[in-house]
């Protein structure tokens, strides 16, 4: 069974998952290390913060990119982005079906580690195979079989992601064992597509890469990183980047996603 969720009616419109379809969703989560969730988002959302993000990176000029975000691979940037203006919206950072897919994977207390775009520009190559960090019990591949996620990354599509301007790929199954060849040799491939709208998610040790653009336009894909309040991710620097007027803006409820460590 492929791991991609489509939501019925009443779950988009009541923001509630069923019981049941919970209990696959994790399960497939587990089994695979990652997740595709169809129309969680509505279009109008995502196209704002796609109008917002590409006028702040300014990728017209090549050292506009430069000056905003650090470069990961040829023709490819991480930029942080700031919690602000529409990025500060509770049904993006703390969508309810979301929330209460994270209360299984990551336990009933975690947090929002860091927020920013993986941007391909037209012209990009496949980055290189890696996982957002390695196994907390390295040396012990035993217990990495049998623990669960310390942290998460979601991806959320700011423009139609097909195969030809750089879909994600990703090793399912991939976070459950280590060591493990990064040239992914006999290890099954799988494309991350999706059109804007849909996010996916993957557990940090789950092996992934960013696919090459072909096309005219730059593929920049929102993310967030959400992790147990313990983890701290000392491969990765980013922070979550948020004034404190906008922190005044978080609703009560949510302001625990946001805990200054």
């Amino acid at each position: 069974m492929e791991p991609v969720i489509t939501f019925s009616k009443e779950e988009i419109t009541e923001k509630q998952w069923n019981k049941t379809h919970l209990k696959i969703a994790t399960h497939l989560f587990e089994i695979n290390g990652y997740l595709k969730l169809e129309d969680l988002f509505p279009k109008e959302l995502i196209e704002k913060l796609q109008r917002d993000t590409l006028q702040s990176l300014q990728f017209a000029e090549e050292e506009g990119v430069l000056k905003n975000g650090t470069q990961v691979s040829h023709r490819r940037y991480i930029t942080p982005l700031k919690l602000q203006g529409s990025f500060n919206t509770p049904d993006l950072y703390a969508h309810p079906l979301l929330m209460e897919l994270f209360h299984e994977l990551l336990g009933k207390q975690f947090i929002i580690g860091s927020m920013g775009t993986v941007t391909a520009l037209p012209g990009s190559l496949d980055q290189h195979i890696h996982a957002d960090y390695y196994p907390l019990f390295g040396e012990r591949p035993d217990l990495n079989r049998i623990s669960p996620p310390f942290a998460l990354t979601v991806g959320v599509p700011l423009v139609d992601i097909d195969h030809l301007n750089g879909p994600t790929k990703i090793w399912p199954g991939s976070h459950l064992t280590y060591p493990i060849d990064t040239k992914m040799y006999g290890y099954p491939l799988k494309l991350l597509s999706g059109k804007m709208g849909s996010c996916y998610f993957w557990d940090y040790r789950t092996f992934h890469a960013g696919g090459s653009n072909h096309s005219d336009s730059p593929r920049p894909l929102l993310y967030f990183a959400y992790t147990r309040p313990w983890f701290k991710d000392s491969l990765n620097p980013d922070r979550m980047l948020i004034d404190a007027e906008e922190r005044e803006k978080i609703p009560g409820e949510h302001k625990a996603l946001f805990a200054i460590r």
